[in-house]
């Protein structure tokens, strides 16, 4: 049985994203956006979280299709399906470290 944890800002961050609602904790090992959200500075503007939205669509261009589409994400240097899962998963670490 797992307790729920909520949360509220004492001072709001001042963006569009976060709420001075009453919140549920976010798990970051289940819904890693909502946890980067509520807790990376300047989510909005990171161009780490636009790095990481490039990797994720590449990661499905191969995972659908061998050959990425035109105008696609392709100009990233990872050419295997793997270098993309490894450089996800270098980058997500990275970014929850930050957020704790």
């Amino acid at each position: 049985m797992t307790n729920n944890v909520y949360f509220r800002y004492k001072e709001h961050p001042g963006d569009l994203f976060r709420s001075t609602e009453l919140i549920k904790l976010p798990n970051p090992d289940e819904d890693l956006e909502s946890f980067l959200i509520q807790f990376l500075n300047n989510y909005q503007s990171d161009q780490r979280i636009a790095y990481l939205n490039d990797l994720y669509k590449l990661e499905d261009e191969q995972f659908y299709d061998e050959i990425p589409q035109e105008g696609s994400s392709s100009d990233l240097p990872y050419k295997s399906n793997q270098e993309i899962k490894s450089e996800i998963l270098l980058l997500e670490n990275k970014l929850i470290n930050e957020a704790f």
